[in-house]
């Protein structure tokens, strides 16, 4: 069991370091650019993978790499894509500030 603890942190290591490689391999946004990646990056956090999936393939049926590109891994705009992604599902998980509440308010 404490093999595959092992396996599941080295292979998120690996993914974040990944990432992190590909934000900073990212080339400057274009302000549409960056409003189109950040809208699909909120869609596809709060409706789950096979929204990606979906879009994935539908960049494939139509080959609209300027509308759709960033989503495929060998794209340079992928890294931002990846990083707004889960920043979005990140805040969907925690709690607004004003729900939390604070050992004073007790």
């Amino acid at each position: 069991m404490r093999e595959l603890r092992m396996g599941n942190a080295e292979e998120a290591a690996m993914e974040r370091q990944m990432i992190r490689r590909a934000v900073e391999d990212c080339p400057r946004l274009a302000q549409d650019e960056k409003e189109r990646i950040d809208k699909v990056a909120r869609f596809v956090a709060r409706d789950g993978d096979l929204t990606e999936t979906i879009l994935l393939r539908l960049l494939k049926i139509t080959k609209n790499q300027r509308r759709w590109g960033f989503i495929s891994p060998d794209h340079p705009h992928h890294g931002y894509y990846l990083r707004r992604k889960i920043s979005e599902q990140c805040r969907a998980i925690r709690p607004p500030r004003h729900m939390v509440i604070t050992a004073r308010e007790r």
